[in-house]
């Protein structure tokens, strides 16, 4: 019986020691924010359908403001490919604002530089593959 239960918690335990070892993490960092009023959005795209599509994200965190470098860390993400976007809710209504031509008043910032042009970024173009090892991405808020 003894040997029994050891053995199940060792099946378990290395188990659950490869999920960990497959666990990717993303680590994001983010510049360029010209105040500290507000707070810096950022979102975690895993799925393409998903990105800049209202408020539809994977994975979505909220810190404050900051002028200095700002570190997110999205961890447990299986690898694979992935986009990330940020923007800085100045006015902390916790929305990106955006004029009447639908194009964003507040700073913020797409995986890969992306920007929007003539047309809304799509998911192929801020994504980025992620492997075991995971990723780290830099985002530059721009206004």
């Amino acid at each position: 019986m003894r040997r029994r239960v050891l053995f199940s918690a060792l099946a378990i335990a290395s188990v659950f020691a490869a999920h960990q070892a497959s666990a990717a993490r993303i680590v994001v960092t983010i510049t360029g924010l010209k105040s500290n009023e507000g707070g810096v959005y950022v979102g975690l795209y895993a799925t393409p359908s998903k990105f800049l599509n209202g408020t539809q994200v994977d994975a979505m965190k909220k810190v404050a403001a900051s002028t200095a470098p700002i570190t997110i860390v999205f961890d447990n993400l299986a690898p694979g490919t992935y986009a990330v976007g940020a923007f800085h809710d100045e006015n902390n209504n916790n929305q990106l604002d955006r004029n009447f031509l639908g194009l964003p008043t507040e700073g913020y910032a797409l995986s890969n530089g992306v920007r929007a042009v003539t047309s809304k970024p799509t998911f192929q173009q801020a994504a980025f593959t992620v492997g075991n090892a995971g990723a780290a991405v830099s985002l530059q808020i721009r206004y």
